[in-house]
């Protein structure tokens, strides 16, 4: 058996000092594994943004570290974290994070515009991936000509177009229309199985959780199960 596409190894986070001292994430450990999508369920300020946020390396645990297809992404270098997060690591935020001057078409097109794909194979993906999330009638539209749910595709699409060895997604259909959101699980899941992905997906969304290989419970920054 292949090792762990994601490891996370005794993650802890804290915010702030004194009276404003939170503690965000308390030794947080997991593995995911290349085809398995894990789901992190909690309530709200419970720690599943903060845990994808240091499994991004977008910022720094005070305690443990993250691997990520075997590369060490916590404490690393700027320019490797940068790689890293561009040829490995699919991250959907949950504020979407969409580039406002640039169409939905190439927000979605972004990631793969550091790539060497020739020209003709990223406008065949970036279509891929428009049809996919059901956005082909608004490809020209800008973020803010957009709806909610309509940006969050996109963010989904951005993510998944680059095929990342590991998905990490903070409440992807927490926009979206029941019947939406279950066509971007569904995608989700078909990615995952397709491609290999590992993927750890923080969720409150039980259709999310039904379609996952794994649950796991977040409370107070500490992982049950």
């Amino acid at each position: 058996m292949t090792g762990p596409l994601l490891r996370v190894e005794a993650l802890s986070r804290v915010y702030g000092t004194g009276s404003a001292r939170t503690v965000a994430l308390r030794g947080a450990t997991l593995e995911v594994r290349a085809g398995e999508l894990v789901v992190v369920r909690g309530p709200s300020g419970s720690g599943k943004t903060t845990l994808l946020t240091l499994a991004a390396g977008l910022d720094d645990p005070d305690e443990g570290a993250v691997w990520v297809d075997g590369a060490k992404i916590t404490g690393a270098t700027e320019t490797e974290g940068a790689r890293l997060r561009r040829e490995v690591v699919g991250f959907v935020d949950q504020e979407f994070a969409l580039v406002p001057f640039l169409t939905a078409a190439e927000n979605i097109e972004l990631p793969l515009r550091a790539s060497r794909l020739a020209a003709r194979e990223r406008r065949a993906r970036t279509r891929e991936m428009v049809d996919a999330v059901g956005l082909s009638d608004h490809s020209a539209q800008r973020p803010e000509e957009m709806s909610g749910g309509q940006q969050q595709r996109v963010a989904v699409a951005r993510a998944l177009v680059h095929r990342p060895r590991v998905l990490l997604a903070d409440e992807p259909t927490a926009q979206l229309d029941s019947a939406t959101a279950s066509s971007v699980i569904s995608l989700l899941a078909e990615h995952v199985r397709r491609h290999g992905t590992a993927a750890l997906v923080a969720s409150h969304d039980t259709s999310v959780a039904e379609r996952a290989d794994r649950v796991i419970e977040i409370h107070d920054g500490r992982l049950r199960g």
